[in-house]
């Protein structure tokens, strides 16, 4: 049994991640907020797991379809199956991208905070390195 797609962007909703403010004044703001994008990152993932696995059964489901002796031969019953399949799978896809969308920015962010708290090499040289 798949979960309604609709579930799946209320649990995008309730993580709270469209009005998360990155905007650190210290170092240790920064690790803190570092904490909680992480664990946006995870539970996003997660989501995008349960997803993607709803899609494979439901392409599976209408693979199974297609394979069924009076619709392999029929080019209309397919095109019809195939239609009815991709209605289906439309709204999952939608949420797909939402949750691609908030992984790309949650991803940008954490760049910016480990870059804010010192963890990661901001690639500005001095110029010293070659004297």
């Amino acid at each position: 049994m798949v979960i309604d797609p609709r579930i799946y962007k209320e649990q995008v909703e309730e993580l709270g991640v469209e009005g998360l403010e990155i905007n650190p004044s210290n170092r240790e703001e920064a690790l803190e907020l570092l904490g909680e994008v992480a664990g946006y990152i995870k539970n996003l993932k997660r989501i995008r797991y349960n997803l993607h696995m709803d899609m494979r059964i439901i392409r599976r489901q209408y693979l199974e379809r297609m394979r069924d002796p009076p619709v392999r031969g029929d080019l209309r019953k397919r095109k019809s199956i195939l239609d009815e399949r991709d209605d289906i799978l439309g709204p999952y896809e939608g949420v797909d991208r939402i949750i691609d969308a908030l992984l790309e920015e949650l991803d940008e962010s954490a760049q910016f905070l480990r870059e804010y708290a010192g963890l990661e090499d901001t690639g500005v040289s001095s110029g010293i390195e070659g004297w």
